[in-house]
């Protein structure tokens, strides 16, 4: 019986314990865990959060209720007529996270109005409750309330 050869070791050097195909995924991880938490950032503009302008603008305002705020589809919110129509800014906050459907058919806005309430709703105003931010609807209602 023929006694087997010896295995002979090869020292490589020190091993480090990671496979050579995980060194190039170690160095992307933290640029790409950067880019991913910067999905999540709020939407910013020169530094700062968006302005009531552009609220205003970019949520299609303007289409309904004139660029300036001057009336068209929906109704005048400019030289104080939102304030009277919802002297509660909150009442104005409801309604424009809820839209007018909860309301379709019905006056709103406040009763001792001059003029009375609004004329019933038509259910045309969309909900925007899903598409801006709490920090978005109160930016844009103070625009709208103060600046229009």
């Amino acid at each position: 019986m023929t006694e087997p050869e010896p295995v002979v070791a090869v020292d490589t050097g020190p091993r480090s314990g990671i496979p050579a195909w995980m060194m190039p995924v170690l160095l992307i991880l933290p640029f790409w865990a950067m880019v991913y938490m910067g999905a999540f950032a709020e939407p910013t503009t020169e530094g700062g959060p968006r302005t009531g302008p552009q609220i205003y603008a970019s949520a299609g305002c303007g289409a309904c209720h004139g660029p300036t705020g001057g009336g068209g589809v929906g109704p005048r919110l400019a030289g104080q007529e939102s304030k009277l129509t919802f002297p509660n800014p909150e009442d104005m906050v409801k309604w424009i996270v809820e839209g007018s459907a909860p309301s379709r058919g019905k006056s709103y806005g406040d009763p001792a109005r001059p003029g009375g309430p609004r004329p019933p709703a038509s259910g045309g105003m969309p909900a925007f409750g899903t598409q801006l931010t709490p920090e978005e609807i109160t930016t844009v209602t103070e625009y709208v309330r103060e600046q229009l």
